[in-house]
């Protein structure tokens, strides 16, 4: 079983990886992103093991949205 830990340490590599990939957004600023995006996740999905991957997919959009940048194409990742 995916454990609390786990997730923890996946979502804190998420906001790293996010904030190299996006240097023109303030770091502070996606690992809010990201804790509201896993936030809302966690307390929708009830497995573990897909948290990390949505919470991604979740914070590139909303920083896609207001960095202007374009959305990638259904099923593509940054």
């Amino acid at each position: 079983m995916f454990q609390p830990e786990n997730v923890d340490h996946v979502i804190d590599h998420i906001a790293a990886d996010l904030c190299v990939r996006y240097p023109e957004v303030p770091c502070e600023r996606i690992e809010a992103i990201v804790a509201d995006a896993r936030q809302q996740i966690e307390g929708e999905n009830h497995h573990p093991e897909f948290i990390g991957a949505l919470v991604e997919h979740a914070a590139k959009d909303v920083i896609h949205s207001f960095a202007g940048a374009p959305e990638p194409a259904t099923g593509v990742t940054c």
